[in-house]
C-alpha cells in the first residue's frame, strides 16, 4: 500500500510504502523507485536509514540490527567502502568493507597482512600517489578509431543513442532496473535527484584524485568513497 506524492502516474516525491511481507519504506521516491533519502524496515525489527538509488542501498547509511550497528558506505545493497560496525559490548570493527568482509583495517596491528610480504603483488604498490579520474567510467570508448575498424557500421553508433537502447516509456510498465540497460541520460537524471540539482564536486573540478592502492577492488572502493 502506498501513501504519498504522485507524478507522471508514478510514485514521485515523498511517500510511504508497505509490502504484504511486513517490510516498509518511507522516504523519497522517483519513478516508482525508492530513490533518495529514506528508511527501510524489516519485520524482524532491523532497519536501514540512508541513501537509496533505484531501490538499492547506495552511499552512506546506518543499518540497525538486533545485535549490531553498521554505519558506512553501500553500493548495490552491499557494504562497499569505509564503515564502522559496533557490537553490544562496545567493541568496533573499523576499516574498509566489501560485503560482509572487513578487508582493510584503519590501523596497523602486529602480524597483520601486508602486500610487502608478497613480491608477486609488488606491481600494485605505488611509491608515489597514483591518480584516477572518477568520471572516466561513464565514458563510452571504442578500442579502435572509426577509420581503423572495418566493422564500425551504423549499428554500433546505435549504442550511443538513448532512444534506441530502450523502448519509449519503458519505465511506465517495468521498474526492474537489475535487468535493463542504464542509458547515459537516465543516469544523469537519477544523479540529479540525489545531488539536488548540484553537480557532484568530483565531476565539477575535472581533476584526477590521488589513490593509495592500485589493486582493482580497492580502486573501485576509493572511487565510491570519493563520490
Amino acid at each position: 500500500m502506498y501513501q504519498g506524492e504522485f507524478g507522471l502516474n508514478m510514485k514521485l516525491g515523498y511517500g510511504k510504502f508497505s509490502w504484504p511481507t511486513g517490510e516498509s519504506y518511507h522516504g523519497q521516491f522517483y519513478r516508482d523507485h525508492c530513490h533518495g533519502l529514506g528508511t527501510y524496515m524489516w519485520p524482524d525489527g532491523s532497519s536501514f536509514t540512508g541513501t537509496f538509488y533505484l531501490s538499492h542501498r547506495e552511499g552512506y547509511g546506518t543499518m540497525y540490527m538486533k545485535t549490531r550497528l553498521f554505519q558506512g558506505l553501500y553500493k548495490a545493497d552491499q557494504r562497499f567502502g569505509p564503515g564502522v560496525e559496533t557490537y553490544p559490548d562496545g567493541s568496533q570493527d573499523v576499516g574498509l568493507w566489501f560485503r560482509e568482509q572487513l578487508i582493510k583495517l584503519c590501523t596497523q596491528i602486529p602480524s597483520g597482512f601486508s602486500l610487502l610480504r608478497y613480491p608477486e603483488f609488488s606491481s600494485f604498490i605505488t611509491h608515489s600517489p597514483a591518480r584516477i579520474s572518477l568520471s572516466e567510467e561513464e565514458k563510452t570508448e571504442w578500442g579502435l578509431q572509426e577509420g581503423q575498424d572495418p566493422f564500425f557500421y551504423d549499428y554500433k553508433r546505435f549504442l550511443l543513442n538513448d532512444n534506441l537502447t530502450l523502448p519509449p516509456e519503458m519505465y511506465v510498465y517495468s521498474t526492474n532496473s537489475d535487468h535493463l540497460p542504464m542509458t547515459s541520460s537516465f543516469r544523469k537524471e537519477l544523479d540529479t535527484r540525489i545531488f539536488l540539482n548540484e553537480i557532484p564536486p568530483f565531476v565539477e573540478d575535472g581533476e584526477p584524485w590521488f589513490i593509495i592502492n592500485e589493486t582493482p577492488l580497492l580502486v573501485k572502493i576509493q572511487k565510491q568513497t570519493y563520490k
